[in-house]
């Protein structure tokens, strides 16, 4: 797992790379996962009510497994 800040316009990037995932399946779980805590987090800063967590999971896994 690696995280990195980079400054971005008047913001700032942050870009999580996760390795070493074992399959497919993992790698749409994680890559969801991670989709899903940021999307928390950032409702979280925006003082909005962030959706529900394994609703959004799901979703996204499905939106993943469609690219991937």
């Amino acid at each position: 797992m690696t995280f990195e800040l980079t400054e971005h316009d008047n913001a700032v990037l942050l870009t999580v790379t996760h390795r070493r995932l074992a399959n497919r399946d993992d790698m749409l779980s994680v890559a969801a996962g991670w989709h899903t805590h940021l999307d928390i987090l950032l409702d979280r800063l925006h003082d909005r009510q962030p959706h529900s967590f394994w609703t959004t999971h799901a979703k996204l896994e499905e939106e993943y497994r469609a690219r991937l």
